[in-house]
């Protein structure tokens, strides 16, 4: 569970002095709106659901819901990604305005306000539970909230990878947090279950057997039930606001499109949306279209506080108020950008009016809603005066968002966050790819290749990951997400050799993007090429001066004759950058290790510990530094405190070569003979150990021992290198 500070709040003051408990308890008292309950279910399409009018589903929470509030029958999300999307949902902007434009490499910068700090400045505690790695922390949506709890699961809910709660949890979570506040609240609630893999559990498995997406839409809907239960039975439903949507829906085979991410047509755009509760009118269809930021604004007005400084959108209230003034006409901008930052296809956009779906792409669309609802036949090239008038204004329109919109800013990801929404089903894309130009709806399908063999590495069946990336490769020879893959694939099967040329060509491919630079050095570091890897590691920080990994990489300039001091400042530099994350400060500490740094690398350990107690790794390592050191007690007692760690291998062989380094002989050899007993062909280990037998004069062992591995090259960095998707 996470517990995060408050950007913008108006009591931060109190916050420091007094801690959370002192500065809601004072500012309690000026909220005087209703509750706020928001729920977002991910990847719900609006027509599986029963109030939407889909026949054999089975949404009673739902339905019931709209019957005593209002239903908007063309609710339109912003883009078919969660990050972007649920980015607009807390601030009412479009992606171009707040800079979210793809899953994992882009951050709700700070000064983009939410509605979640409007809530909490008011008074309100607030909190979120939310279902997957792709809504983590470090992404921005985040600030405002008393408790962001995001914790994970450690292992993969699926043999795809799948890092995620199921719904049960989810709403457990969500009664525990509201079962602690006894003020007003904002409580953001996010269900994953309907994002394939769909794997509902019984009776809903049995039930939709023939159709698993509905199943795993009722499974949700039934545990929305009971997280609306847990408030009616605290006689706290009737003064809450509840607001029921999603971030996108599912293509289902619509427009070749099985899963969502790279096309902008209803079938993944459409979306329930649905509010209940103070101030809202029983049973109202709202027909209008309705931007799906536009939930922003609204409850930030039915809760009777201030409305944001900067939305694209405005409140929905008028279009359910009776004497009040709607527009003319709804509207709603989306857009997807994935293909062009994964692959280099062309980006697409589109407006949504009451009648028209215009969409920007290479070969542009206009459908006309009322006639053609499954948006089969595209009205473009047309020589109808009405139809060109709405493709002038759609792309003016456009132009104006892009125009005043954000700069696209990439961001780092670590390691395990980086694995985590890759095993959802996304390939974390790295920045801006060279333009192909090609339309997505041409070359959607080629990108399932990439995930593919993702998934493929994940369950380690190297092989075939290898043969697929390849043959990819062969079609879609610009993509930057297969080269890097790639790269990864042969890093981690431990031939960088063969990762080399990828890692190349996804610098070239993404030139402004640090990770891709990163990449390239950790290759030159695996195959021994200092020189390059340090030249690497400073276009990295040229193009990122924040890169924590970049930093890191940089300490490595002492080896070529660089000072320890401008080691120690690259990195103080990594971890004020990236300390919260262990891996980040363990492979602080392993380069010191290996520039001969001994004590700087304890004290990096020693840090490690008291940062990040529940990672047991760091006892390992200090169990190794103070072998080294000649303190036996200590290393006893931190191998002690690694608990399971103290098995791992390379740890293991590290405190042997210690203990070998150090001739204590019989020390080292037990620890040596243990490992290839479990692993009979660990090249490294075979290698010192048969090191030591020559020095303890046991030549013909030695060589008998290292007659088939071959030679041993410099290695840099860690092995085996397990991190390598984070690149920092």
């Amino acid at each position: 569970m996470q517990f995060r500070g408050l950007a913008g709040s108006g009591c931060a003051a109190l916050w420091i002095a007094l801690g959370s408990l002192g500065c809601n308890l004072i500012s309690a008292n000026l909220a005087t709106g209703p509750n706020v309950l928001l729920v977002t279910i991910d990847t719900l399409r609006a027509d599986r659901v029963g109030a939407y009018g889909a026949r054999g589903v089975e949404t009673p929470t739902l339905d019931a819901l709209a019957a005593r509030g209002v239903l908007f029958e063309q609710a339109m999300a912003s883009a078919p990604l969660t990050l972007p999307s649920h980015a607009s949902l807390l601030t009412g902007q479009y992606p171009p305005t707040h800079g979210v434009r793809h899953n994992a490499i882009f951050v709700l910068r700070d000064e983009v306000e939410t509605i979640t700090e409007r809530f909490h400045d008011a008074g309100y505690a607030t909190g979120a539970v939310v279902g997957a790695a792709v809504l983590d922390t470090g992404f921005g949506l985040e600030q405002g909230f008393d408790v962001y709890d995001a914790e994970m699961p450690k292992e993969r809910a699926s043999s795809a990878g799948f890092f995620e709660r199921p719904a049960a949890e989810v709403t457990d979570r969500a009664l525990a947090w509201l079962s602690r506040e006894e003020g007003p609240f904002l409580l953001w609630v996010h269900y994953y279950d309907v994002h394939a893999l769909w794997k509902a559990p019984e009776p809903f498995a049995s039930r939709f057997a023939k159709h698993p997406y509905d199943g795993e839409a009722a499974y949700v809907d039934h545990e929305l039930g009971r997280l609306l239960a847990g408030l009616a039975e605290k006689q706290r439903l009737a003064n809450t606001v509840v607001a029921v949507t999603a971030d996108h829906g599912e293509g289902l085979g619509e427009h070749g499109e099985e899963s969502h991410t790279y096309l902008i047509y209803d079938s993944v755009l459409r979306v329930p949306l649905i509010l209940a509760g103070p101030g809202l009118p029983a049973g109202k269809r709202v027909a209008r279209v309705a931007p799906n930021p536009a939930l922003a604004p609204t409850l930030l007005a039915l809760a009777g506080l201030p409305p944001l400084e900067r939305t694209d959108v405005a409140d929905l209230g008028p279009l359910w108020q009776d004497g009040a003034a709607p527009p003319a006409e709804g509207e709603a901008y989306a857009e997807t950008l994935a293909g062009e930052l994964d692959h280099g296809w062309a980006p697409i956009h589109a407006i949504r009016s009451d009648r028209f779906q215009y969409i920007r792409a290479p070969r542009p669309e206009l459908y006309d809603e009322a006639g053609d609802p499954r948006q089969l036949k595209n009205l473009l090239p047309s020589e109808n005066a009405e139809q060109l008038a709405v493709v002038r204004d759609s792309e003016a329109r456009i132009d104006a968002l892009l125009t005043r919109g954000a700069a696209l800013r990439p961001v780092e990801v670590d390691a395990e966050t980086r694995a985590q929404i890759e095993a959802l089903g996304y390939v974390v894309p790295d920045g801006n790819a060279v333009a192909t130009g090609a339309d997505p709806k041409d070359v959607h399908r080629l990108a399932g290749v990439a995930f593919d063999a993702l998934s493929l590495m994940f369950a380690k069946r190297y092989e075939d990951s290898e043969k697929l990336g390849l043959s990819g490769l062969e079609v879609m020879p610009g993509s930057s997400q297969l080269h890097d893959i790639m790269a990864r694939l042969y890093l981690e099967t431990r031939r960088p050799a063969k990762a080399l040329p990828h890692a190349k060509e996804a610098v070239r491919l993404n030139p402004t993007v640090a990770d891709f630079h990163a990449q390239f050095a950790y290759t030159y570091l695996r195959l021994g090429d200092l020189p390059s890897a340090v030249a690497a590691f400073d276009e990295a920080l040229r193009v990122d001066p924040d890169h924590s990994g970049a930093h890191i990489g940089a300490m490595w300039r002492a080896k070529l004759g660089g000072s320890i001091e401008d080691a120690v400042q690259h990195a103080e530099q990594a971890i004020a950058n990236g300390g919260d994350r262990p891996y980040v400060v363990e492979r602080v500490g392993e380069v010191f290790e290996s520039l001969g740094e001994y004590e700087r690398a304890r004290d990096v350990y020693e840090a490690g510990v008291k940062r990040h107690p529940q990672q047991r790794v760091f006892h390992m390592r200090l169990a190794i530094q103070y072998a080294r050191l000649g303190d036996d007690a200590k290393a006893a007692a931190e191998r002690e405190a690694a608990g399971e760690l103290a098995k791992d291998v390379n740890l293991r062989n590290r405190l042997g070569i210690v203990y070998a380094a150090r001739k204590e002989f019989a020390r080292a050899e037990p620890i040596f003979r243990d490992i290839l007993a479990e692993r009979p062909d660990e090249p490294s280990t075979r290698r010192f150990l048969a090191r030591m037998l020559r020095e303890t004069g046991r030549t013909a062992e030695a060589d008998e021992l290292v007659k088939d591995v071959a030679p041993a090259v410099e290695v840099l960095a860690p092995e085996p290198p397990t991190e390598i998707q984070a690149r920092g």
